[in-house]
């Protein structure tokens, strides 16, 4: 039965009779929990951004809510529309691409592109900073005559909680994961909330997640990985943030080389193991890129470090396809 509220305050206290309600909204507001019990029962008076993001932080009754609070506070929403989401990107942020794409040396090129878009789609999705991540998901170069098995989270940005810097946190992501299942299916794929995750792909690696879009960034039939956008919010992407998404991810094209690009049919992606089970290998990334350039010294062989650190991602791509492959091997054998 639909509850009715006389004040956003009541509306406020039914919510958070549950704990985990109150100590989820807390953080998202980055407030203490005792905090939004004031606001709830003692008459407290929340700052205008912070009403604006508790309505934001409760999608289920966004509608309701704010025109509860616009009862007491009037003002309130009165000067939101200069952090509205926009509905199309900027023409004057294409034009900065555009011109970062013309003006960069070679060699800085593909991160520049890559590190303005993603910049530029936190400041449009996630204008009051109510905790998004956004990161591109690439694909492994297989090794010649075999096909693409995985994809290796590379550049991304975010907001409180995440880092802003995420290819700091690097991982593999196979057909398991919602990156990998956008790139094989062709086109945009959005987990709504927690539970639609539990229902149909396995756990995403950590509880702050609740909604996420993977959009494979394509070329005609070809595509060099996904962009990959989550968020602390469920229910957080419209029809409208899908679209721009595409856009972003049609955009993100200038940043590849076309070797970067593999067809549809050159993808056969594996299942990686979680990513705990992923970290002892990734920690040993740059002593075995070390090794490798050593070795190859000793044998009389010249080796750049990108191609020594190309050789190592693909050592520890098939070590981990074959870790995941022996797990679901014993799990069969002990059901």
């Amino acid at each position: 039965m639909q509850e009715e509220f006389r004040t956003w305050r009541d509306l406020l206290g039914w919510l958070i009779r549950d704990p985990r309600e109150k100590h989820r909204i807390a953080e998202v507001l980055d407030v203490n929990p005792v905090t939004v019990t004031r606001w709830a029962t003692s008459g407290a008076k929340p700052r205008p951004e912070k009403l604006r993001a508790l309505v934001d932080a409760i999608p289920h009754y966004r509608q309701e809510l704010k025109e509860l609070i616009v009862l007491e506070y009037p003002e309130t929403f009165k000067d939101v529309a200069a952090v509205q989401l926009v509905e199309a990107i900027p023409s004057t942020f294409y034009a900065r691409v555009l011109n970062i794409y013309t003006t960069s040396p070679p060699i800085l090129r593909a991160s520049s592109v890559c590190i303005a878009v993603l910049q530029q789609i936190l400041s449009q999705l996630d204008p009051r900073q109510l905790g998004m991540a956004v990161f591109i998901a690439q694909c492994v170069p297989p090794r010649p005559n075999q096909k693409v098995r995985s994809l290796r989270k590379t550049l991304g940005r975010g907001t409180k909680p995440w880092s802003s810097h995420l290819e700091l946190w690097t991982q593999f992501l196979g057909a398991e994961s919602l990156p990998g299942y956008a790139l094989s299916s062709g086109h945009i794929i959005v987990m709504r909330n927690p539970q639609e995750k539990e229902e149909w792909l396995p756990p995403f690696h950590t509880s702050l997640v609740k909604s996420i879009a993977a959009c494979p960034i394509l070329l005609n039939d070809s595509t060099p990985g996904s962009l990959c956008i989550i968020s602390m919010q469920p229910d957080y992407f419209s029809q409208e943030h899908l679209e721009l998404i595409r856009n972003y991810a049609n955009l993100l094209i200038l940043a590849f080389d076309p070797k970067e690009f593999y067809t549809l049919h050159d993808l056969q992606l594996g299942v990686m193991p979680a990513y705990a089970a992923q970290l002892p290998y990734l920690d040993s990334f740059q002593e075995r890129v070390k090794d490798a350039m050593i070795l190859a010294a000793q044998e009389g062989r010249s080796v750049t470090r990108p191609h020594a650190e190309l050789r190592v991602w693909q050592e520890l791509e098939e070590i981990l396809l074959q870790h995941a492959l022996d797990q679901a091997k014993l799990q069969d054998t002990s059901e």
